[in-house]
């Protein structure tokens, strides 16, 4: 008569499964424990079973070759219906859900079995401390409370193999996140100092005198770098902000061609390749986030994709769209969210050395925080990056 599963089974198993125990090889610690228990109790077999969905586990064992037993046939699948007490079968012949299991009627030839849960913080059952003789018998009070807390002490060094397992994977989780820091404030103090030493060269220059036409360019590619960092900066407040839950953004009605043409303003001369149709286009957000998110786009587009750029607004009922459109290489499937995790980048041509990759990070939670999305599809030969925020009402800025 197999007992059937408890009330509990699945958050059971999901807890057992926390401990990763399963299949593991013999431990001295655990077979120090089963030596005990059968010598504590006077029996000829001792077994630290664990109860898998289908099998009984044996991670020590004493006086048994097996390794497992089906779930069916197993005595502890009807003493981990009972966390707080020991499961005691004086005579399996005599009890009517044991008289006719294979365990009894065969070899090991079962007659006596008693079972102290192994009871993990949650209050789950996983499975049993467990002695058996193959004559009928019952243990003293002392044996009892010995078996106990032998179970107790199972409990304890699978808890404490928990532990030591977490603490290694966090430390791994560790070492690894320090090393992402250390590379991306190497990238970060690169992608600064390039231009603020284009920045000091040409301060130099102005110092040391030159004709007006050439000054007047000089200050603009001075100009140029310097918003270059500013906007970096900018993007690392932003992740800043994040992490720390205090990044805030407003909800005005917000004309996307203005905000389209402020950004583009602050780039160099724009060639005609570059089109915008986003006319009557009106979102509920921040406008100074959403030129954040138009750069990021721009910036990305300019440098990874072709000579042609195209911003194309729709405007929905509850929504509007704002695409941005570049006839460089696509993205490869498996790569597209890699772009938008923090530091990702894609591993196809759409790749610059050295890049902290933060602006495509940056616009998706961006958009995010101001109720949209920001996605990514490459279809007619164009890689589009489709920005969506609540629609707002046309009297706007």
């Amino acid at each position: 008569m197999p007992a059937p599963p408890p009330a509990n089974e699945l958050a059971r198993l999901a807890e057992l499964h926390e401990y990763r125990i399963l299949d593991t090889v013999a431990e001295s610690t655990y077979d120090a424990i089963t030596f005990l228990a059968a010598e504590i109790c006077e029996v000829p077999i001792a077994l630290i079973s664990i109860v898998d969905e289908e099998r009984q586990w044996f991670k020590s064992r004493v006086g048994l070759d097996a390794e497992e037993t089906h779930r069916d046939l197993a005595f502890c699948a009807y003493a981990i219906h009972g966390p707080d007490r020991m499961m005691i079968v004086p005579d399996a012949a005599a009890d009517a859900r044991f008289l006719a299991n294979p365990l009894v009627t065969g070899d090991p030839n079962i007659r006596f079995y008693a079972g102290a849960p192994l009871v993990a913080p949650g209050g789950q059952a996983l499975g049993t401390l467990c002695v058996i003789d193959r004559e009928p018998r019952q243990l003293s009070e002392r044996q009892e409370q010995a078996l106990q807390a032998l179970s107790v002490q199972v409990m304890a060094l699978l808890e404490m193999r928990k532990t030591v397992r977490e603490l290694e994977e966090n430390q791994r989780a560790l070492a690894a996140a320090t090393r992402q820091r250390d590379t991306f404030m190497a990238t970060v103090s690169h992608e600064i100092r390039t231009p603020l030493t284009t920045v000091i060269g040409y301060i130099d220059l102005l110092r040391a005198g030159m004709p007006e036409d050439e000054r007047r360019e000089v200050l603009e590619t001075v100009a140029r770098e310097a918003s270059d960092v500013e906007y970096l900066i900018e993007d690392l407040l932003v992740a800043a902000r994040t992490e720390a839950d205090s990044l805030r953004c407003a909800a005005v009605p917000v004309r996307l061609a203005a905000q389209v043409a402020q950004v583009l303003e602050c780039f160099d001369p724009i060639e005609d390749t570059v089109k915008v149709d986003v006319t009557d286009c009106v979102a509920t957000a921040d406008p100074a986030r959403v030129r954040q998110i138009v750069r990021n786009l721009f910036t990305n587009a300019r440098r990874y994709g072709g000579p042609t750029i195209q911003f194309r607004g729709t405007q929905g009922d509850d929504h509007v769209s704002l695409s941005v459109m570049d006839d460089g290489d696509g993205i490869a499937p498996e790569d597209i969210e890699a772009i938008f995790e923090q530091f990702g980048q894609a591993t196809d041509s759409r790749h610059v050395a050295d890049s902290v990759g933060l602006g495509l990070p940056i616009a998706r939670l961006l958009a995010e925080k101001m109720g949209g999305s920001l996605t990514y599809v490459y279809e007619g030969g164009h890689s589009v990056f489709e920005l969506t925020l609540p629609a707002g009402a046309s009297s706007s800025h």
